[in-house]
């Protein structure tokens, strides 16, 4: 179990992972710490100045020096293929940049073969979450 401190402890270390053609798939309840995760992520990466969450634009993209930053929220789209065509979704899961999605549990199971995948869990502790992380990176990612 790790509070909010040691969850972006945790973030940061995962982004020092990731670089072009990464994927880190975020799943777990509304409130239990994904957007805390992606934000800490983000910094670590070199995204500065406001992160808002794209619950509502779907796909925020950031440029930092040698890599294009997708961060996508799914938590507004049911999974409906034309909906993930519409937001550009399937295009940035097939582009090179580093892609951090929140709902990742709303992705067809074919995209989710591999990256890191975390869960975030609450526990009996309103401040505390359990973490599970799943890393089916390719080498060198």
């Amino acid at each position: 179990m790790i509070d909010q401190v040691a969850l972006e402890k945790l973030a940061s270390r995962i982004a020092c992972r990731m670089g072009p053609g990464s994927r880190l798939f975020l799943s777990g309840d509304l409130g239990s710490g994904k957007s805390v995760f992606a934000r800490a992520v983000l910094r670590e990466l070199g995204v500065s100045g406001c992160i808002p969450s794209p619950s509502y634009i779907v796909d925020a993209v950031y440029f930092v020096p040698d890599l294009e930053i997708h961060h996508i929220d799914l938590y507004r789209l049911k999974g409906i293929p034309d909906e993930m065509e519409f937001y550009g979704i399937h295009a940035a899961l097939q582009s090179d940049a580093a892609i951090i999605v929140e709902w990742a549990e709303r992705l067809d199971s074919v995209i989710l073969k591999t990256g890191i995948f975390v869960r975030i869990s609450f526990t009996d502790n309103p401040i505390m979450r359990e973490v599970e992380i799943d890393d089916r990176s390719l080498a060198g990612n």
